[in-house]
């Protein structure tokens, strides 16, 4: 073809191309230098003809490659998704889009063909300016029947990048398409059509998945011929996208799911086929347990199969190294199971199907095998036993704890087998149900674990054997409470002492972080060992030690701190100054950007203000330097231009690779997370020295806090800054106090604490309108409530109220929608698989914005009415929601709005009230609960327009308080806060009832006690003294009761205070009336516990 270029550039072109490849260096160094310079940063012409010219150039494969990697580069001060071949003129995209078509259909050479058509893929992309390419899919369809089996592969490979081209509406016409790719004679063409249909699958709402779903068994026989020819990357190539699909739609695979289950077990079990392939075949059976568990259970074989193929699968460990020589001699740690592959993914599978199974389901054919396994001659088996248990504990914990002695006495003696790595594997059981059977396993089996893991850390150990079950005794102490570890701390330290000492690194790391959890979980307990511990810790900071100690010395200061928290402020005082001196030195010579001890550090000076207090005050000046500059990290991007730097990045720790429009951009997250924990501990400074932290406050918020609240990089940084927020702002106002004499009320308000306020406010409104992290919105509204209940009255205006509700309506509505996806997620395709995370993060979001919408009712009272009003269509909506937490959530907001507007909020009952008398009789407790209490204070603040809705209520509570379950533990909050609506209403409204009243009081003083909501009680035992000083015959008729009762209430601390105290003067003036014998009685029938407790009440 020739070339639209003067020849004069084309030759051009074509030398700078030959020098670029050159394998003369300096060549190729001035090759490179001209293209970046003069081509590149040239002029857009300049950049015009390089794209055109290589476009022209791209048989040659260096060309093709060159060409993508040039049109992608970012052009200076433009935005970052921007290409350069987004900035020539149309003219020339024009020209490019034709030359790479001409070479796409008639370049001979596969390998060229592909990249041209990675490069056409690019172009083709959607949302840029030169994705507009109407001919293209008719080139591609044209292409897909193509005699050479090369152009149609290529035709797919672009319909995979670029699957938008075909469209939705086009759905039909696609099946023939892809109908043909499946059948196709050549192998490479079947393998790039299921990719193709994959990627245009997962474009598709799930309305139109019902045209592709027939094409599924063609699909599928694309496997078998890569099976039996042991094509292992091709094979996995089409498992990973099988993969893709089984995640969005896997009961589409419901007719044939036995045929691919044992498909994958085929596949995964045979040591023959490349791994690659079998653990793709693994991941495929095991995805089917994450999003459709239930088709799972219902397929009789599967549970038992994948069990026994997790099992065979890791028992494929140390496979070169049968005596563990090597793995003993290891130390590098981190990367140990990188060469056993198949181990370590059988064992994250066997995980997976814990948890989406259960015990019910896994254990069965689990412990078919598993005595087997443990009495085996075969080490690999024995370690691939404890490893299994190990990882279903978590998902089987309710089944595997109610037989726990039963299997210690299976794991505890393989601590004494011959081979190393089953002891660690054994050490490694005992710490991951030390953790998943808290606490129960400490509380009842500490005497058998402790003394087990204690005598691993001798020396008859291996070094890798002494550091786990070190980390073990991690998970069991840091559930364990003080008295289990005691018995057992001379024997413990001790041999951790010696361990300190061990010519190997990482265990002297190990046991530092094990005393640090020993310490903190034994408290006080830990005083006898403080003093020859913090000497040794003394020593390992101070020493001059090498690079490789750093983190060892970071560990100590870690550790020592950890201590001095354990033993308290009095006994750590001696050695303070000595520790701060340490500190500051070590803190002085840090050179490295990445030495741990700057982290270990800033933690270490937050436990240490937390131990002394105030006295820390003389540190700070030391201190905050490096702790604002982390807390003040900028978000360290990268933009990724090259595809060959992501798998790079990817290699590197503390990255995250980020997909933007094409293109990929680089985080670097180990700084963020080092920004967030230094934000973290500015809340701390500021909560523990309050006003005299203030000099740091406003530079803090606004250089720190206020650009954290919307730092989109890092969800942790935006949480943390939000909640550093009230922190501040009792800082300031504790520093207002101080200035002005002591009045902290006046301190609430003054300027200078809504100075800081406000924009914090402002920017969390913004981030509330288009976060999409659930927990990071919760703790945006904890921060809203928590801080306008230390403000009060004026913490927001009318703007302020506007734009919070606008923020509460969204955020509500999306709830909704989630909410509706997950109830309607079990179809045809998929299943409505329990997320109790997602779930419990939207219960705890429900619950800010209601503390958040009852904060403004209780400072803005009926003010806050007009901006309520468009959020009062949405609470209607989720009274009548079949979900419990949406009712009580809406019936915990209608309570407040009667509670603060009182008369005013009778505008909206229709809505609202016979719902709530109907709430009353849920099955739900919690249900019954709000809507008791709003009865009540509907009763108590609602006034005339309230009292006979009330009244009519009174039987249902009364019922409500009688059922037989009534003080059950899930039922009592229910039960007292319907006994104190009773009393607000017979306070109230009782006239209403006329000749009933005193019956209905009689009644009323047998519901109670009430032990156990603290913020109901005090009305009730008021009203009840209030009738005890009338003399109501109510309760002079039931002394008894009544004393019964209040005594109960002083023993449970439900009544404090001055509450307490009025109402125990008016029960003294009712037992005077009995004999003093009889009043005597009374008290004596209490439990010795309790008469303690009501006799310092009432002498």
């Amino acid at each position: 073809m020739a070339s639209s270029l003067p020849s004069n550039v084309t030759v051009e072109l074509g030398q700078l191309l030959s020098s670029l490849t050159s394998p003369d260096n300096n060549i190729r160094s001035v090759a490179e230098k001209s293209l970046n310079d003069d081509w590149i940063g040239g002029e857009k012409e300049k950049q015009e003809v390089l794209l055109v010219g290589l476009a022209e150039q791209a048989g040659r494969s260096f060309a093709a490659v060159l060409f993508r990697r040039i049109c992608t580069r970012h052009p200076e001060n433009l935005d970052v998704v921007a290409r350069i071949v987004d900035t020539i003129s149309d003219g020339a995209i024009t020209q490019i889009k034709n030359i790479l078509i001409q070479g796409f259909m008639n370049e001979p050479a596969d390998d060229v063909r592909h990249k041209i058509s990675d490069a056409i893929a690019e172009l083709a992309r959607p949302g840029t300016r030169t994705g507009e390419w109407p001919n293209l899919l008719n080139t591609l369809l044209e292409g897909s029947k193509n005699s050479n089996p090369g152009v149609r592969e290529s035709s797919f490979r672009i319909l995979s990048a670029v699957p938008d081209l075909i469209g939705e509406n086009l759905t039909s016409q696609a099946v023939p398409v892809f109908l043909s790719g499946f059948k196709d004679d050549a192998e490479r063409v079947r393998t790039s059509t299921v990719t193709a249909f994959t990627s245009f699958f997962q474009t598709l709402p799930k309305s139109s998945w019902s045209v592709l779903n027939p094409l599924l068994p063609d699909l599928l026989n694309v496997l078998t011929p890569l099976r039996q020819q042991y094509k292992s990357d091709e094979l996995a190539s089409v498992l990973e996208s099988l993969i893709d699909l089984a995640g969005m739609a896997p009961k589409m695979f419901k007719p044939m799911f036995k045929t691919v289950l044992d498909f994958c077990v085929d596949v995964a079990k045979d040591k023959e086929m490349d791994i690659n392939a079998r653990l793709s075949a693994l991941e495929l059976a095991t995805t089917f347990a994450d999003d459709a568990p239930n088709m799972c259970k219902k397929e009789e074989t599967y549970t038992e199969k994948m069990v026994m193929q997790c099992l065979s699968m890791m028992t494929e460990v140390g496979e070169d190294d049968d005596d563990a020589e090597e793995w003993n001699s290891e130390d590098d740690l981190q990367n140990s199971d990188d060469n056993d592959e198949a181990y370590s993914a059988a064992k994250q599978s066997l995980d997976r199907l814990a948890l989406k199974l259960g015990g019910k389901v896994l254990l069965p054919p689990l412990f078919q095998w598993l005595p087997t396994l443990i009495s085996s001659q075969q080490w690999r088996e024995r370690h691939a036993a404890l490893m299994a248990l190990s990882n279903v504990a978590e998902g089987c914990r309710e089944v595997m704890m109610l037989e726990v002695d039963k299997i210690l006495d299976m794991v505890i003696p393989l601590l004494n087998d011959p081979h190393s790595r089953v002891q660690w594997a054994t050490c490694n059981a005992l710490g991951q149900m030390s953790t998943d059977f808290a606490t129960l396993i400490q509380n009842k089996c500490g005497d058998r674990i402790l003394p087990a893991l204690i005598s691993k850390l001798g020396p008859n150990s291996t070094y890798r054997v002494q550091a786990h079950a070190a980390a073990a005794m991690v998970n069991f102490s840091e559930h364990a409470s003080k008295d289990v570890l005691e018995p057992y701390l001379d024997s413990l330290l001790s041999s951790l002492l010696e361990l300190l000492g061990s010519p190997k690194r990482y265990v002297q790391e190990q046991v530092l972080t094990t005393i640090a959890i020993v310490a903190d979980a034994a408290e006080s307990k830990f005083s006898k060992y403080y003093d020859a511990l913090m000497a040794l810790l003394f020593d390992v900071m101070k020493a001059d030690s090498g690079q490789e100690y750093r983190l060892l010395k970071a560990k100590a200061i870690e550790c020592s701190t950890l201590i001095a928290l354990a033993v308290g402020k009095e006994q750590f005082a001696p050695h303070c100054q000595e520790m701060v001196n340490i500190f500051a030195n070590i803190q002085q010579n840090i050179k490295e950007e990445d030495d741990p001890c700057q982290s270990y550090l800033v933690h270490a000076w937050g436990r240490l203000c937390r131990i002394i207090g105030t006295d820390f005050i003389p540190y700070l000046s030391g201190v905050m330097p490096p702790l604002l500059a982390a807390a003040k990290h900028k978000p360290g991007l990268q933009l990724i231009e090259d595809d060959s730097q992501i798998e790079q990045f990817d290699q590197q720790e503390g990255w995250e690779i980020i997909p933007v429009q094409g293109k990929y951009i680089g985080i670097h997250t180990s700084l963020l997370d080092e920004k967030s924990n230094a934000i973290d501990l500015l809340s701390v400074y500021a909560c523990e020295l309050g006003a005299d932290f203030y000099p740091y406050v406003k530079e803090i918020v606004a250089d720190i806090i206020v650009p954290g609240l919307v730092f989109f990089y890092h969800d942790d940084v935006r949480y943390s800054a939000a909640q550093a927020v009230p922190h501040l702002l009792t800082c300031a106002q504790q520093a207002v106090a101080r200035s002005n004499g002591g009045d902290f009320e006046r301190a609430k308000q003054d300027p200078a604490v809504l100075e800081l306020w406000i924009p914090m406010l402002k920017k969390m409104i913004e981030t509330l309108k288009i976060d999409s992290m659930i927990e990071v919105l919760a703790g945006m509204y904890s921060s809203i409530y928590q801080s306008v209940e230390m403000i009060g009255t004026g913490a927001l205006n009318s703007a302020d109220l506007d734009e919070l509700v606008k923020a509460i309506h969204a955020n509500l509505t999306d709830y909704i929608q989630r909410a509706q996806t997950r109830n309607n997620s079990d179809d045809a395709y998929t299943e409505d698989v329990e997320e109790e995370d997602a779930e419990s993060a939207d219960e705890e979001l429900l619950g800010e914005i209601s503390k958040v919408i009852h904060s403004v009712f209780k400072t803005s009272k009926s003010d806050f009415l007009p901006y309520f009003e468009s959020l009062v269509p949405m609470i209607s909506g989720f009274l009548t929601s079949n979900s419990d937490e949406c009712r009580h959530w809406a019936l915990c907001v209608v309570d407040d709005l009667i509670e603060y507007t009182g008369p005013d909020s009778w505008k909206y009952h229709e809505l609202f009230l016979p719902k709530m008398v109907d709430a009353l009789v849920s099955g739900d407790a919690s249900v019954r609960q709000a809507a008791a209490y709003g009865i009540g204070v509907a009763a108590q603040y609602g006034g005339e327009s309230y009292a006979q809705s009330t009244i009519q209520s009174l039987q249902t509570l009364f019922n409500l308080v009688n059922v037989p379950d009534a003080r059950t533990e899930d039922n009592i909050h229910a039960t007292e806060n319907a006994s104190t609506a009773i009393a607000k209403i017979l306070s109230k409204n009782g006239y209403l009832l006329r000749g009933d009243l005193d019956k209905a009081l009689s009644q009323w003083i047998d519901t109670l006690p009430i032990t156990s909501d603290d913020e109901v009680a005090p009305f009730a035992y008021l009203f009840l003294s209030e009738l005890i000083t009338n003399n109501h015959s109510a309760v002079t008729g039931k002394i008894g009761k009544v004393f019964e009762s209040v005594a109960q209430a002083l023993v449970y601390t439900s009544i404090q205070g001055k509450t307490a105290e009025k109402v125990v003067t008016a029960t003294k003036g009712l037992l005077g009336q009995l004999p003093h014998s009889e009043a005597m009685s009374l008290f004596q029938k209490l439990p010795a516990d309790s008469q303690e407790v009501v006799q310092k009440w009432f002498q």
